[in-house]
């Protein structure tokens, strides 16, 4: 089997190549690694190719507008009835995965202390004089050389496109926790991934090219692998670090998520659903109004009750005692700024979107 090198064309769903063998033209798909020559008939192994894989969704349209709708009327009870959905569409979000295996040693010397018990006269609670205690103090000595095995797998993801227009934060060097509801980059999860194929994607998809280069890739991921192993080696000085990665492996996984919008009083709101778990990952919510409502019919039922209450003790002369009179002045003030304080504080929060 022969070897053909692509160069640098890793990137595109067609790669166009000639056979080592006849010269003839070959046409491969993106991720493919092996192929036969249409004209000689010869086995070419594809060298150079970056693997690119993808995640099928397991929802369509449908699903996507339901799970909205459960998330909707768990926030906020009957609000979905007044929202109009637009049509949600898949996109096909790439993350770069680069796994390897890194080995090696943290160097470096560990602090020697040694404990010393000292007398110290300290004053009294009560200013009364002093008394004397027994205090510990540590006291340096000298180092001991200390050298700490590094011997772990990793597997790194990266996002390879911007996903802030989403509400979804970029996954690199500085942040390597899965999104809630993503099976990507859950430790130890299997995804069941096939060869991109462009041409088996459903009409309605969007595939997001990546905007990260496989090189910015790696560079985020040695940052990410050089922090990681450095904290092997924490409280130690005069630190030096030697590391050996072997194995390493690259691919471009493209991942399913639905983006469904839907207005709701001349508000649009946009949610992002993950088309292989099913579930919400971010989006913004209309404000729970009901909560509040309720709070004011409580307050609205208080007052209700209170103010034939306060019509009987002006009536009945009650009032025109000093004591009496007072004791009502401070309930209705007191009750009436505990009032005003719930009102603002519904008003301020029935127009707050919760977010996810």
């Amino acid at each position: 089997m022969e070897k053909v090198d692509p160069g640098s064309q890793v990137m595109s769903d067609l790669l166009t190549l000639s056979c080592p063998s006849c010269a003839g033209l070959l046409e491969v798909s993106e991720g493919n690694t092996n192929t036969v020559c249409p004209n000689c008939d010869t086995p070419l192994l594809l060298g150079g190719v970056v693997n690119r894989y993808i995640i099928e969704s397991g929802i369509d349209s449908t699903d996507a507008v339901r799970v909205v709708r459960r998330k909707l009327e768990e926030l906020s009870a009957g609000v979905f009835a007044g929202c109009r959905v637009r049509k949600p569409f898949l996109a096909y979000v790439p993350f770069w995965v680069l796994s390897c295996r890194v080995d090696g040693y943290v160097f470096g010397v560990k602090p020697v202390f040694k404990e010393r018990k000292v007398r110290a006269a300290v004053e009294n609670d009560d200013g009364g004089g002093q008394c004397t205690v027994i205090r510990t103090i540590k006291q340096r000595k000298g180092v001991r050389a200390e050298e700490h095995q590094i011997s772990n797998g990793f597997d790194v993801i990266v996002s390879a496109a911007h996903l802030e227009p989403l509400g979804i934060p970029s996954l690199g060097a500085q942040s390597q926790m899965g999104l809630s509801g993503m099976a990507l980059g859950r430790s130890g999860f299997q995804l069941p991934l096939r060869v991109f194929d462009s041409d088996k994607l459903p009409a309605s998809a969007h595939v997001v090219d990546p905007a990260v280069s496989i090189n910015q890739a790696k560079e985020e991921a040695e940052e990410y692998i050089r922090r990681i192993c450095g904290g092997v080696g924490a409280g130690l000085e005069q630190r030096s670090m030697y590391l050996a990665v072997t194995g390493a492996r690259e691919k471009l996984i493209h991942y399913p998520l639905w983006v469904v919008k839907y207005v709701l009083e001349e508000k649009t709101y946009r949610i992002v659903v993950d088309g292989y778990s099913g579930r919400v990952l971010k989006g913004a919510f209309p404000p729970d109004t009901a909560h509040w409502k309720k709070v004011c019919q409580i307050l609205g039922s208080v007052w209700a009750g209170l103010v034939p209450i306060l019509l009987l003790l002006v009536f009945s002369g009650f009032l025109e005692i000093g004591s009496v009179l007072m004791f009502v002045m401070l309930s209705v003030y007191g009750l009436g700024a505990v009032s005003a304080r719930f009102l603002k504080l519904a008003k301020k929060n029935a127009g707050m979107d919760s977010l996810i």
